[in-house]
């Protein structure tokens, strides 16, 4: 039933999203055909995920199917945004901003050749309007070849396996949760990481190959790391959870986990007292001495003799990847696509962005300038959530061109 309800309203926001593009690309033949397949492929895309991110999927290859299918989901829905809302934008204000292309040229090889036609005068007429609207790829017919290639991209990542996908989706367990609007789940979850966070729970909750203490790089923040740890799960399997922040293994040595100056207890759980399993988190920005890891690993081993503990070693240089015994993890900025449905889900709440299209663009604009921030996402969105008015987005807006320019 809920698939169906969202198959239902996301054929109403395609259609609305329909009207708004049509006008400005009836002019090239073929374009409509090719945006209303982009948009339901995206629909369909969208359902897949969606009855997905519901199940505790543990399977690596499922995980991996599904983060292209996000991509997926993401990129055909910033095309369309970026497409509709900015047109909108454009028609209410009567000028033609460079956004559109600044938008799909991160979306897409497509856009590099993006241009817009001639001036940025004043919107009196409809001819002036549509010019202002109207994004030109250097030839006529160069928009309407690299969409259909964008959507028979995403056609053939909905087409590749989606039987087998979907037939073993349904083997998975739903999750539990409450009714929660979008965007409080987005506020809960480490969006844009959930593979990623899958990646880390599978090491950290099965038990290693080897005798071997496991070690798990991952270059990026620790961000990840920390939201894994507040994981019921991880707590209760480990009896003590220690940080290592930065500089603590640079110099000296450690020879007892019960206390130091150089650690904190982030995690205790007595009931699992009898069978000692440490979690250690060792965040650097600079090379571990060698003597100091080497004295870790052992106090590890000589304090949870029965095995099971973990070490999960986080910083920003790829040099950490050579103390893993395992796979590094890399975690890079997250997509602009990803990161607009992010910023647009936060920032209209439980508010339809379709019903307020000229707000919609507004929001797309302020959230290209944060290089794909999630801190910035949380802050700025919530702002303009808690100030849902066209005139405090558009001043908000000029803060944003007027520092740009």
């Amino acid at each position: 039933m809920d698939i169906l309800v969202s198959a239902i309203l996301g054929d109403l926001v395609s259609r609305s999203a329909s009207f708004v593009i049509g006008k400005y690309f009836r002019q090239q033949p073929g374009i409509d055909m090719i945006l209303q397949r982009l948009q339901r492929v995206v629909q369909r895309i969208d359902t897949v995920v969606e009855d997905a991110e519901g199940r505790r999927i543990t399977n690596q290859g499922m995980l991996r199917q599904l983060k292209t299918l996000r991509q997926g989901m993401y990129r055909g829905r910033y095309i369309l945004d970026a497409l509709s809302f900015q047109a909108a934008l454009e028609d209410e204000e009567g000028v033609s901003h460079p956004l559109t292309a600044a938008l799909l040229s991160e979306s897409s090889s497509l856009a590099k050749r993006l241009r817009f036609s001639g001036g940025a005068g004043g919107g009196g007429s409809s001819s002036n309007r549509e010019a202002a609207g109207v994004l030109m790829f250097g030839a006529k017919n160069s928009i309407r070849e690299e969409l259909q290639r964008v959507v028979s991209s995403l056609e053939d990542t909905m087409d590749a396996g989606m039987k087998e996908f979907l037939l073993f989706l349904e083997s998975y367990p739903r999750v539990l949760r409450q009714p929660y609007a979008a965007y409080l789940l987005l506020e809960k979850c480490m969006f844009g990481r959930q593979t990623e966070r899958e990646r880390v729970l599978d090491f950290l909750l099965h038990p290693a190959a080897t005798p071997i203490l496991a070690v798990l790089p991952i270059v990026g923040p620790t961000t990840l790391v920390e939201h894994v740890c507040r994981d019921e799960n991880v707590r209760s399997r480990f009896s003590t959870i220690l940080f290592f922040p930065e500089g603590s293994l640079e110099d000296e040595g450690v020879t007892d986990l019960r206390g130091g100056s150089n650690f904190k207890v982030r995690h205790q759980n007595h009931a699992t007292q009898s069978h000692t399993r440490f979690l250690i988190i060792v965040e650097t920005a600079k090379d571990i001495n060698e003597g100091a890891w080497r004295s870790l690993k052992s106090c590890v081993t000589r304090m949870a003799p029965c095995g099971g503990s973990k070490i999960i070693v986080t910083g920003r240089s790829v040099r950490i990847v050579d103390l893993g015994t395992t796979g590094a993890l890399s975690l890079g900025r997250v997509p602009r696509e990803a990161y607009w449905y992010l910023f647009k889900s936060l920032a209209f709440g439980s508010a339809n962005p379709g019903e307020h299209r000229s707000m919609a663009a507004m929001a797309m604009e302020i959230a290209s300038e944060h290089r794909q921030c999630l801190i910035s996402a949380h802050m700025v969105a919530g702002l303009l959530r808690d100030n849902f008015s066209p005139g405090f987005w558009r001043a908000v807006l000029g803060s944003v061109r007027a520092y740009r320019n």
